[in-house]
């Protein structure tokens, strides 16, 4: 197999870590749907057990083929420590803080605070990997962040706010952070569909366990969202696209990619989840919010332009 040019990869590692975070940015729209009919546990059960599924057919197939590349498995199970902190770290810690937050929080700081997750990452990247980023980078994630901002704002509505929510919303920016940083870290010994299979795995065993805890005492809600024929296409979608695709789309932007530019495009999901909101659940948006979110895609442009 030919070896990719290293600007060849830099590009197709842009546009992993833009097709990934697109893809999350329509996540919300399909949690919503999957969450009236299952609790939040239930749903990230079969999220992420359909996801392992699906992941073991592809790693057999890449064993098969002999892949290479960021498609290779030669994982030895003795080495998943690692891999498993990784796991732990996304999907686990960030889902369960990212979404004991949001409920105890209004949207407006919850979608507030998420947003620091690239100037975070940035400044996590700096100190620990060693990866300085440019003045214009530091000044185009902010801009972005600030459209962020802006769009929460005009598009949320009141609320109350409990401080431990503020905290668990400031644990998932530190987990988000905290896994791309590692990510990139790890990605010199395992391929991005290594990364990506032990953390369907460990969201997989570690979900099913809290669902199952969850529902002991009605264990019949475990199977209930099965009768849900819109439960089931959100599944799809979350477990198919929002964590197969979009994690292997991460983890091998993170491979190619300096932390700053890799997690300059969370902010997209910002947009797109509105957006969504807009054209398929009939929700409005003001002109404030079209031109705050022409300021973040401005931002992440000059992230990756300097």
């Amino acid at each position: 197999m030919a070896e990719i040019r290293p600007g060849r990869k830099v590009l197709w590692g842009t546009l992993a870590a833009l097709c990934g975070n697109s893809i999350f940015g329509f996540s919300f729209m399909f949690s919503r749907v999957a969450l009236q009919a299952a609790s939040p546990f239930v749903m990230l059960m079969y999220r992420f057990c359909l996801a392992f599924a699906f992941m073991t057919v592809v790693v057999l197939w890449a064993k098969k083929t002999n892949r290479q590349g960021w498609l290779r498995f030669r994982l030895s199970w003795k080495e998943t420590a690692p891999l498993t902190l990784l796991g732990l770290i996304q999907p686990v810690l960030y889902f369960l803080c990212e979404s004991y937050g949001i409920s105890m929080t209004n949207a407006t700081v919850s979608g507030v605070i998420i947003a620091l997750i690239p100037i975070v990452a940035l400044a996590a990247g700096a100190v620990l990997l060693g990866e300085k980023p440019t003045w214009q980078q530091v000044l185009f994630s902010l801009l972005s962040i600030a459209g962020v901002v802006v769009m929460t704002l005009q598009q949320s509505s009141g609320g109350d706010i409990r401080p431990l929510g503020v905290l668990l919303l400031v644990g998932a920016v530190i987990s988000g952070a905290a896994f791309n940083m590692l990510s990139r870290r790890l990605s010199g010994k395992f391929s991005a569909l290594e990364r990506t299979y032990v953390m369907m795995l460990v969201g997989a065993v570690i979900f099913t366990l809290l669902a199952v805890v969850e529902c002991r005492q009605a264990p019949a809600a475990l199977l209930a969202p099965l009768r849900s024929g819109p439960f089931m296409l959100a599944m799809l979608y979350l477990s198919l696209l929002s964590s197969i695709l979009a994690f292997l789309c991460l983890n091998y932007a993170a491979t190619v990619l300096p932390v700053s530019k890799s997690t300059a495009f969370c902010n997209v999901t910002t947009v797109l989840s509105v957006f969504a909101g807009v054209v398929f659940l009939g929700e409005s948006i003001t002109l404030v919010s079209v031109i705050a979110a022409a300021v973040i895609i401005i931002g992440v442009f000059g992230v990756q332009r300097t």
